[in-house]
């Protein structure tokens, strides 16, 4: 079973991945394209401002939740690694449980966000912000899936003589 979640996941890691560098080459095609319009034509889209900033929100919600798969968040790894084992390991879960909990409210504001505001249209463009605010409800989803796998793969490991990994440089 945690194979097979570890495979579901290591594919939507890979789909956020390339959603995260998509968006960030669009932020700077836009910006590049603006530039240009602005010094050559004389001229700037009203939208060019807005849409690179919508991306980025995405860009940073998304990071997060790899942040969190990654255990690229902000962690006291020098308190951690002062304690004993079993005492780390029993510290990693706990922490994995606060991190669910931000997940868990993540996704019901991010829902309610969604729902009280999806048919509003954005400032420039004629797009729903239900586009914008759908992002934290999936930040929020992720972050929960990837605290099940790493809590799970936690409690199989207490006892274990290996302490649980510190943080890893992981490429995008």
């Amino acid at each position: 079973m945690l194979r097979l979640l570890d495979r579901i996941l290591d594919g939507i890691t890979a789909v956020v991945k390339a959603t995260m560098i998509f968006l960030t080459c669009a932020i700077f095609f836009i910006t590049t394209i603006t530039v240009f319009t602005r010094y050559i034509l004389n001229y700037v889209p009203s939208w060019s401002e807005e849409v690179p900033r919508y991306l980025l929100v995405w860009i940073t919600y998304l990071g997060a939740a790899l942040a969190v798969k990654f255990k690229e968040h902000i962690s006291l790894d020098v308190f951690f690694n002062m304690m004993p084992l079993r005492a780390r390991q029993v510290g990693h879960i706990f922490l994995n449980v606060l991190i669910a909990i931000v997940g868990t409210i993540m996704v019901v504001y991010g829902i309610a966000l969604v729902s009280q505001f999806k048919d509003d249209l954005m400032e420039s463009i004629p797009v729903t912000n239900f586009w914008l605010y759908l992002v934290m409800p999936i930040s929020g989803t992720l972050m929960i899936l990837y605290i099940i796998q790493d809590t799970w793969k936690s409690i199989l490991g207490l006892g274990k003589e290996e302490a649980p990994s510190s943080s890893e440089m992981v490429p995008i």
